[in-house]
C-alpha cells in the first residue's frame, strides 16, 4: 500500500518457499505456469498454489 502512495510500482510478493516449490514442480512437469496465486497443470487445470504444494509437497 504504501508504495503505491509514493507511486512505486507493487513489487512481486513470491516467497522464496513458493517460488522454489514452483521451479522443481516446473522441471518435473506438475505445473507448466504461474499467475496470482494459480499455477495451470498440463492437463490445463488452474489449481490454487496452496493446495498443489500440499498435492505435490518437494521432497529434499
Amino acid at each position: 500500500m504504501a508504495t503505491c502512495k509514493n507511486g512505486e510500482k507493487p513489487k512481486n510478493t513470491v516467497t522464496d518457499d513458493v517460488s522454489i516449490w514452483f521451479e522443481w514442480a516446473r522441471k518435473e512437469r506438475l505445473v507448466l505456469a504461474m499467475s496470482s496465486g494459480v499455477v495451470y497443470t498440463p492437463d490445463g487445470e488452474a489449481v490454487e498454489i496452496e493446495e498443489m504444494m500440499q498435492r505435490c509437497p518437494k521432497k529434499d
